[in-house]
């Protein structure tokens, strides 16, 4: 058998392992983060988030199609796992291919050369199969599996053009070849386009490419090097800033010029200029053809390939223009579309020259201060208003105003002096829509509304114009653009750009600041301090003189001091530039770039997302890389000896001793040596699918998940050193003397050892030193054994086995640590968790979502299993934009259409993105006039009862001032609780209007003289007016319907310029906010029961005050959505959070299950508890009533977690702590409702379908208060079980702790240390429940008073030993008194216990 067969047949083998390995561990189901979406846009062909895979969305929807509803993710999934195994198989050939060019280095290849170079290719590209952020792409319906697919198959398309092209070269001039190596050239270009619409990462494969055309084609010299490099970079350039955007954006530009200014019909331009587009290709390759410019017609034709590839986008505008119900940015329209491919809605981040995150703007509204004004256009048909000039009598104009309200429109009134009556107008002139149907159903709405106005003889002065204008609109007309920073604070390659992110980058970079470049002062500082201060600085050391002088009163030291720490931790002065290098270096490069490398090819701490200098405890705890050899792990980590068991245990836990990384450096280094110009090329692969992404990206610190998986690519190119590295051991085998072997140790050993030498006179840590010579010695060792085999098995097969077997020995050992936290197989945890958020919700529901993880498996498990479809998802950060508004008012599936009642226009892109809360005094309280008179009346009669001693008639006056003002106050309190009056009662008013000079307060005062007597009333003074000023001080508000809040915020005449966006924004200039509840129809609906109503907390109206400064888009709609509310469906939270503005409504909030329903019942707090629903659907027994009355069972499912092997990730934890949390409430309720059997049934439920036994599913801190609830329920047994089980983790935990370095590891781990020793004490307190709490206390003389003599579940542990090693560090630790003392932080009776042992 030749070569090449066998090159096919073991690559066929390779695929074979690979695809089995990704198939058997891959998720049936969907997975969190983006998967759900995916998997729904593919199996349905929807719209997902910018900037779309339309080509990836076309092979799920291949793949999906035929495959049941529940199986269609598991197909999705498949296609991510053969794309990897393909991309394994590429891989496989691309390794050999460049194995053949060493081997040919050394001579002819042979047969031990070819199964050498076999062997390479299969031990490079299993390596790769099991490295972790590769497989973890490649068990999920993602688009990464597919991106590193396109970007294995360009890269071996170029290598097949290098080989066709030798050929190509040594064929005779009588030779005729069939083909001509640049069909690949064009493959790759097709490749390239298809690859666009699946992930851009790809293209950072096209230097490379051009680097192996370069190395084949041209002599080398540094010109022509740079040169290459130049136009790899223009042609990566060229297709992501010209061919991606700007083919759109110039059709767009002929469509709104044909459109717009030609009136000609919509698409016409577009069409023209793809007309024009492939009359100019085809013009170009005829041309090219018939002149012999190969390379021209080829180049020309390449970019016609990258197009084509490139128009799998058309399905995007296709699909759009169907509008499904999962549509995200609506890109309808090409303009649309060029905002949607350039991820507008993620904002921008500076690269070459920018800001820090402290760097000022510009304070003024100078244009050349101002970014360009903003632009985007949309496609809507308008209508103009007719000025209407009917006349209408005055009162009838509330009549009006309120018919006009539903539809967002304002009337104009304008007095005729002549007839004393009122012309009617329209505010709004012109008003436009998206589409034709949006137009033609607000024109039915406007015709109903005036049919109502002349039903009450009132004109109808809703007219418009009888053409419909259809153009392009620019909605952001007008919009200033963004303010520019003051360049001189900001820096070439800013790095630390963020706003907000201060105190972190501060971290990281070690600030200091440039202390010659202090910020300019904050003139609103200037503004409350007694001097104006030029510079920050100045103003912090001005404010903190102020919060640390007694003379100021507390409440105003307090707010000053937090204004200072405030300005203090955003930073005083610029950052320096060196800082900014050593942010680049410490977080972007290290900790996001090589920490990643790390896990891929030395090991894994744990699956935990880190934080590294910024995850405070757990620094050291979570998410490092590992070696696995202690002595090198031990200078970063702590000792690695007594590591605690939550560590080990967990299933990201990875060692692979650095052998992955050794194989990689060795290939890496032998290809450099051999062969430079290829070990060029795959470094080119390997920084720019790497450390170039970071540098680009310029990550910003505490991202929301791990990246890793965005550097897969550049883990590929590493893997093919792994693959090479074979080939280098084989070589040295067959052909290393002596002389090579002493001259390896020389540099290997004598280099590792000096650099180790260095660093430990430098004191700067050794872990480099330390890895370098335990890989050094590794590596000698290696080498040795080659050279004493290769002298003894000289021509021998064997020789070439040895090297792969070594390596497959590495590869194994990938492969057997990863498996367990990257076998999905068998579990369903995100598809189960989106359902239990559907079925904690009663038929026809609204659920408000917050993140991806609780949206994106819920729209999965709906669109695409069909799986409770009555509910309308609505996510709060989505509801932030018009198009996902847009979907919410639309009918879908069994879902009815959200009561969001605003016009599109009011919501568009650009308009009432933010709604400013400036609050009126005017309009807060009722009768404010007659509150600052009331004021003044209340502040004389203070002073006048403030003067000691009195006359009689001194104190009857008094009497009868303060009857007079307690008859208004109660007359004030009846007034507070009457929301839909904005003025005092009548009587209230004549009340005050009044005087004392009554006599019925004469009488009163003169009959209470005689009573009391004149000393004993003197006394009792102070307290009547206490009382009678605390009524006074909650003077009655005036409260504003939902929709008069949405009325005023959609009124285009509410807006004010502002000086810090130079636009003029909307406002709002009242927060009290009410809507009335239809009682019928919440008991119809089942929100409540007849029996609620007699609840004292029941409320006919809910009041609540909106919070923050400002109302965003979402809050607008859910406003909205309660202004039109009937109470005809529930209305869930997934999460409070995410309620921004409208987070007052928690008090009416009642759990269930997993979500948070809003009810008429005032529960104060955080809200109630529906133990009776969320017992029914533990027990999988709720009744789910249905829209015609029948009922179906329901309950919760749990993803198969208790399963063994079963994989509960950190991510999935996330979602775990959730539903702990809510069984740990419940529980507590049941408890308290003394139900102590529901309550242990809850517990049961718990900890048998989430285990905390072998951190199956690990335990949080909620288990110890669960674990508690089994001792307060009465079940000791049960108790003692688990929480053994729980307390043997955290003494394992703290014992870890107590024995690391004070100086060095310790200072991390204070807070985890004062945590773990809580959940121990909790639960040794919770398990004594038959002992006085004085015993609990009792000293252990045994232990020398360092522990507690009472153990309870601590009994037969080592607590007293730990105790021991705690109190040590307690005392060796003084400087962190205030740490031990505080009870927030530490267990304080322990503090006490240790105190009285010195």
């Amino acid at each position: 058998m030749n070569y090449q067969k066998l090159n096919n047949i073991t690559g066929w083998v390779v695929w074979a392992i690979a695809s089995f390995v990704f198939l058997s561990t891959m998720e049936q189901t969907t997975s969190l983060w983006d998967c759900g979406e995916y998997i729904t846009t593919a199996n349905k062909l929807e719209v997902g988030h910018p900037p779309g895979a339309p080509f990836f969305m076309m092979l799920g929807r291949l793949f999906s199609a035929f495959a049941s509803p529940e199986n269609a993710a598991m197909m999705v999934n498949a296609m991510s796992a053969l794309s990897s195994s393909f991309s394994v198989l590429f891989l496989f050939w691309s390794i050999t291919m460049l194995g053949r060019k060493l081997a040919r280095k050394s001579g002819e290849i042979d047969k031990n050369a070819s199964i050498a170079i076999l062997g390479s290719g299969a031990v490079g590209a299993l390596a790769y199969t099991f490295t972790d952020s590769f497989w973890f792409s490649a068990v999920e319906g993602e688009v990464y599996a597919m991106s590193s697919f396109f970007t294995a198959i360009v890269f071996w398309a170029i290598l097949k053009w290098d080989v066709e092209d030798d050929k190509h070269q040594a064929a005779s001039e009588n030779e005729t070849l069939s083909t001509h190596p640049n069909r690949w050239i064009l493959f790759i270009a097709y490749m390239i386009g298809l690859s666009i619409g699946v992930h851009l990462l790809n293209l950072l494969a096209i230097p490379a490419i051009v680097f192996v055309v370069y190395f084949k084609k041209y002599k080398f010299s540094w010109g022509s090097f740079i040169l290459a490099g130049i136009l790899s970079l223009v042609i990566l350039v060229g297709i992501q800033n010209f061919i991606i955007p700007k083919t759109v954006s110039i059709a767009d530009w002929v469509e709104r010029l044909f459109t717009n200014d030609f009136g000609l019909p919509f698409n016409s331009g577009a069409l023209f200029f793809i007309t024009l587009l492939t009359t100019l290709i085809i013009g170009g390759l005829i041309w090219t053809a018939k002149n012999g410019k190969s390379n021209w017609n080829t180049a020309i034709l390449s970019f016609a390939l990258v197009l084509i590839g490139y128009s799998s986008f058309v399905m995007i505008l296709v699909r759009s223009n169907a509008n499904p119900p999962l549509d995200e940015n609506n890109p309808e329209t090409l303009a649309q579309l060029q905002s949607y491919l350039g991820r507008e809605q993620y904002g921008s981040w500076p690269i070459g020259f920018g800001q820090y995150w402290n760097s000022p703007a510009f304070s003024d509204c100078d244009a050349d201060h101002l970014g360009d004004d903003k632009v985007k256009y949309m496609k809507v048909f308008s209508l103009k208003t007719k000025s209407i000039s009917e006349e209408v009598e005055a009162k009838d104009t509330n009549f009006i105003k309120n018919s006009l309200l539903p539809l967002n429109l304002h009337p104009r009134f304008i007095k005729n002096p002549s007839t004393k009556k009122l012309r009617s107008s329209i505010w709004e002139k012109n008003i436009s829509f998206m589409n034709e149907w949006e137009l033609n159903a607000f024109k039915a709405d406007c015709d109903s509304i005036n049919n109502i106005l002349t039903a009450s003889d009132l004109p109808a002065i809703i007219s418009f114009e009888k053409d419909i204008q259809k153009q392009y609109l620019n909605t952001l007309k007008g919009k200033k653009g963004d303010k520019k920073y003051m360049p001189e604070y900001c820096t070439i390659f800013p790095r630390m750009y963020r706003q907000g992110e201060g105190d972190k980058y501060k971290v990281w970079s070690d600030y200091r600041g440039d202390k010659n470049k202090p910020l300019p002062a904050l003139a609103q500082l200037n503004n409350m301090l007694p001097n104006n201060y030029q510079y920050r600085d100045q103003q912090y050391q001005a404010l903190r003189a102020i919060a640390d002088n007694t003379q100021y009163p507390k409440e105003q030291r307090d707010y000053v001091r937090d204004i200072s720490t405030n300005l203090y931790q955003d930073g005083l002065y610029i950052p320096s530039f060196g800082e900014n290098l050593s942010y680049m270096f410490s977080y972007q490069l290290n900790w996001m770039y090589w920490r990643y490398f790390m896990w891929n090819f030395s090991g894994r701490q744990n699956d935990i997302q880190g934080y590294g200098l910024t995850g405070g405890g757990g620094k050291i705890l979570e998410g490092n890389w590992l070696s696995g050899v202690n002595f090198i792990d031990n200078q970063r980590l702590g000792d690695q000896t007594n590591v605690s068991k939550d560590i080990t245990l967990n299933k990201g836990y990875n060692r692979y001793f650095m052998l992955p990384l050794l194989l990689g450096l060795i290939g890496l280094i032998f290809h450099m040596i051999k062969h430079p110009k290829g070990a060029f090329v795959v470094f080119m692969l390997y920084l720019l699918t790497g450390i170039a992404i970071v540098i680009y990206l310029n990550q910003k610190p505490a991202e929301p998940r791990e990246r890793d998986y965005a550097y897969a690519a550049s883990f590929y190119a590493f893997a093919i050193w792994i693959g090479l590295s074979i080939w280098a051991l084989y070589d040295f085998a067959k052909n290393a003397k002596i002389q090579d072997f002493k001259k390896v140790l020389l540099y290997t050993i004598g280099g590792s050892f000096g650099i180790l030498l260095v660093q430990f006179l430098f004191g700067n840590g050794m872990t480099l030193g330390l890895s370098l010579a335990y890989m050094a010695v590794v590596t000698s060792a290696v080498l040795g054994f080659l050279y004493f085999i290769g002298g003894k098995l000289k021509g021998s097969p064997t020789l070439a086995f040895i090297p792969v077997l070594i390596g497959l020995f590495v590869v194994g050992l990938l492969g057997y640590q990863n498996w367990d936290d990257h076998d999905r197989s068998n579990r369903s945890t995100a598809r189960d968790f989106a359902a239990n958020y559907l079925n904690s919700c009663d038929y026809n529901a609204i659920l408000f979502t917050n993140g991806d993880n609780d949206t994106f498996p819920l729209w999965y498990i709906q669109e695409v299993e069909g799986v409770r479809t009555d509910v309308r998802v609505a996510n709060m950060s989505l509801l932030s934009t018009d198009w996902h508004i847009n979907q919410m008012k639309k009918r879908a599936y069994e879902s009815d259409p959200l009561p969001i009642k605003m016009r599109e226009s009011v919501y568009r892109e650009g308009k009432r993105d933010y709604v400013l809360i400036n609050q009126n005094e005017q309009k807060k309280y009722k009768n404010i006039g007659l509150k600052r008179r009331m004021e003044k009346v209340l502040n004389d009669f203070k002073k006048r009862a403030n003067k000691g001693t009195f006359n009689n008639d001194e104190l009857k006056s008094l009497l009868k001032m303060a009857y007079w003002l307690k008859d208004i106050a109660d007359s004030l309190e009846s007034n507070r609780s009457i929301v839909d009056n904005k003025s005092l009662s009548n009587s209230t008013v004549a009340l005050i209007n009044g005087s004392n000079n009554n006599p019925i307060y004469e009488n009163k005062a003169n009959g209470f003289i005689r009573l009391a007597g004149a000393e004993k009333i003197t006394q009792q003074l102070p307290q009547l007016i206490s009382s009678i000023e605390k009524t006074y001080s909650n003077w009655p508000q005036r409260w504003y319907s939902a929709q008069e809040a949405i009325a005023f915020i959609s009124n285009d005449r509410n807006k004010k310029f502002q000086s810090f966006s130079c636009n003029n924004e909307s406002f709002i200039d009242f927060s009290n906010i009410y809507i009335n509840v239809n009682t019928d129809n919440a008991i119809k609906s089942g929100i409540i029961d007849s029996a609620d109503v007699k609840n004292p907390k029941y409320r006919q109206t809910i009041q609540w005050r909106l919070k923050g400064s400002m109302l965003y888009k979402a809050d607008i709609a859910v406003l909205s959505l309660l202004a039109n509310y009937e109470w005809d469906r529930p209305i869930y939270f997934a999460s409070v959070v995410g309620m921004q503005a409208n987070k007052n409504l928690q008090k009416q909030m009642y759990c269930e299950g997993l979500a948070y329903k809003l009810t008429p019942i005032e529960y104060g707090g955080t809200g109630g508890t529906n133990t009776e629903k969320m017992l029914a659907l533990l027990n999988n027994d709720y009744d789910l009533v249905k829209r015609n009355g029948d009922s179906v069972k329901t309950g919760f499912d749990w993803g198969n977690m208790k399963g063994e092997g079963v994989l509960v990730d950190y991510y999935t934890m996330r979602m775990v702590q959730n539903l702990r949390l809510q069984m740990m409430k419940l529980s507590d309720q049941l408890i308290n409702e003394n139900r102590y059997d529901d309550a242990l049934n809850v517990l049961n439920i718990t900890f048998e379908e989430m285990p905390v036994e072998k951190e199956q599913v690990p335990a949080d801190d909620i288990c110890y208060y669960l674990c508690a609830n089994y001792f307060e329920a009465g079940d000791t047994t049960k108790g003692m079980e688990i929480g053994h089980t729980l307390v043997s983790l955290q003494l394992d935990r703290l014992n870890f702790f107590s024995d690391l370095d004070k100086d060095k590891f310790l200072p991390y781990v204070w807070p985890e240390l004062g945590r773990a020793l809580f959940n121990v004490e909790m639960l040794r307190e919770a398990s004594l429940t038959n002992l006085d709490r004085t015993k609990m206390f009792e000293p252990n003389s045994a232990t020398n008073n360092a522990s507690f003599l009472a153990k309870g579940v601590l009994a037969n542990t080592n607590y007293d030993e730990i105790c021991l090693k705690l109190r040590n560090v307690y005392r060796n630790n003084p400087q962190k008194k205030k740490f031990f003392e505080n009870q927030q932080k530490f267990p304080s009776y322990y503090t006490q216990l240790w105190k009285s042992g010195i």
